[in-house]
């Protein structure tokens, strides 16, 4: 029996068949809507057609969609044109009215967006839970969740959920006719670092835009399930006519091949980083599941086996707005922008976010400051940041 690879050896070598492809190692783009058929009968169905139109699939997106449900070790996978819209395709895959349906209140503000204004239109009941309610999940529970959505650590403020223990007090319910499915967006684990298929989860989705193109170019993004979830993933993509571009997706399975290294890079900053944060006297609390003062460390170091650069810190708001607008503004490396999981590192500030939430934040009242951690070197990010830091001192 042959011993199943390593998944980064898998990274370079998946989706590649050079043989029947003239032995070229890459597969091509294929750009199309038509796709012609030999028949009528292959038309009309009677004979089975491996693509039937541009948007329902082509070998290009058969060998993305295929690659990333071999690294979530899933039985099918879905891409759409952007991370949002594989995580609103994957929701209305499981929705029907009636249903109630619950989110962490760390949730992705354009997530949030989407839940907050679309599902209760749909005639579906909305709930937020507190980011680390964990096994205490159970009381939120009702006769007619269908639904529980995770995202680990939350948005902005970076809390981990205890997601075998989520997944546990929803198996343990017995109270409706189907079981609860557990979604979980896993953007800042990633298949490398956060297995969260093995862990439970029913479906991942992640925003394929950020570590898996890496270069800040490309919206893409995925979900990923298996048995009954990963055929209503397809009929649901189908049915809304989701599609990501061939372009796109050439360009998602070319960033699976260098996704370890940069990652790691990212990571290795991101922990620096965080780690001289945590020392700085100006920093109120650094955000980071990868810390071990972090009341998340547990739980990351059980079900984790790495972090990324993304994560925040505190200043406190005894100065003025514009101390912090001037502060930020005049750094040298890190960039004001949104997204991440780029080659270059970011900054911005969450304000609004925080304030749409039902719960109260557990961290020090204060500034959030967030950081996306990139390739560059790791002493001149900390340069910038620390120079932030004094010109932040002294306005």
């Amino acid at each position: 029996m042959v011993k199943q690879k390593h998944i980064d050896t898998r990274l370079g070598h998946l989706s590649l068949d050079p043989m029947s492809n003239y032995g070229i190692p890459n597969p091509p783009i294929y750009r199309t809507s038509t796709i012609l058929s030999s028949s009528f009968a292959e038309y009309r169905g009677d004979v089975t057609m491996p693509y039937t139109y541009g948007r329902n699939g082509t070998p290009t997106s058969a060998a993305f969609e295929g690659a990333i449900a071999e690294i979530y070790d899933a039985d099918s996978c879905i891409s759409a044109p952007s991370g949002l819209a594989a995580i609103t395709t994957a929701l209305l895959a499981f929705t029907k009215a009636g249903d109630h349906m619950m989110f962490p209140d760390s949730l992705y503000g354009s997530s949030r967006r989407f839940v907050s204004q679309m599902l209760p239109a749909m005639g579906v009941a909305v709930e937020f839970y507190p980011p680390r309610i964990n096994d205490g999940i159970e009381a939120y529970i009702k006769p007619e969740t269908t639904l529980i959505y995770v995202e680990s650590p939350g948005s902005l403020t970076f809390e981990l959920q205890d997601l075998p223990a989520i997944v546990a007090a929803a198996r343990r319910q017995k109270v409706t006719a189907t079981s609860i499915t557990i979604m979980v967006d896993n953007t800042w684990g990633t298949a490398l670092h956060y297995p969260v298929l093995s862990l439970g989860a029913d479906v991942v989705v992640e925003a394929a835009t950020k570590y898996i193109c890496g270069h800040s170019d490309i919206s893409l993004g995925i979900a990923a399930a298996s048995g009954a979830h990963g055929k209503a993933l397809r009929k649901t993509m189908t049915n809304l006519g989701i599609c990501a571009g061939p372009d796109d997706l050439y360009a998602g399975l070319r960033g699976l091949r260098t996704l370890r290294l940069r990652l790691e890079k990212s990571e290795e900053n991101g922990l620096y980083l965080a780690n001289k944060l945590n020392a700085h006297p100006m920093v109120l609390d650094v955000l980071h599941p990868g810390l071990p003062t972090s009341p998340d460390y547990p739980i990351y170091e059980r079900d984790f086996s790495g972090s990324c650069g993304l994560f925040a810190f505190i200043l406190p708001n005894n100065l003025p707005q514009e101390a912090l607008d001037k502060a930020i503004e005049e750094m040298d490396i890190f960039a004001i922008g949104a997204s991440w999981g780029g080659y270059e590192s970011l900054i911005k500030q969450a304000h609004h976010e925080i304030t749409q939430r039902n719960f109260a934040p557990s961290h020090e009242d204060g500034y959030l400051v967030r950081v996306y951690a990139g390739l560059e070197n790791k002493d001149d990010l900390w340069a910038d940041l620390e120079r932030m830091l004094t010109t932040f001192a002294e306005s």
